[in-house]
């Protein structure tokens, strides 16, 4: 067993890849899922400690994930991502945060190459 779960919901598997690179090097279990229809399955069975969302999906929308998320009554640590605009983010991380979700960060897409790996390192 590493030093904790991390789940990244990203549609861009080759930007998902890059970030589970980075969870792996640093110890962690990574699952990474690329459609939300099988979030709320890996989130129950799994239980990760960490999960790393993409809020900008094809499918459905990022306030859907954090509604999964909150109706599971998660209680790990959230990190939310998006290529979209920064008002976005700050909406996402308020509904979340009235959910009582623990939202460590939000970070606009794209990101430093390293910044992810730092986050992580800071949540271990």
């Amino acid at each position: 067993m590493g030093l904790g779960r991390l789940l990244i919901v990203d549609d861009d598997r080759s930007f998902a890849a890059d970030l589970r690179a980075d969870g792996e090097r640093l110890g962690l279990d990574v699952q990474m899922v690329h459609e939300t229809a099988a979030f709320e399955s890996v989130l129950q069975s799994w239980e990760p400690t960490i999960i790393a969302m993409d809020l900008v999906m094809p499918d459905s929308d990022g306030l859907e994930l954090i509604r999964i998320c909150a109706r599971s009554k998660y209680r790990g640590a959230l990190i939310l991502m998006s290529g979209g605009f920064e008002l976005y983010l700050r909406m996402a991380e308020e509904i979340a945060r009235t959910d009582r979700l623990n939202v460590v960060a939000k970070l606009p897409k794209p990101f430093r190459p390293k910044q992810f790996a730092y986050l992580l390192m800071s949540l271990l």
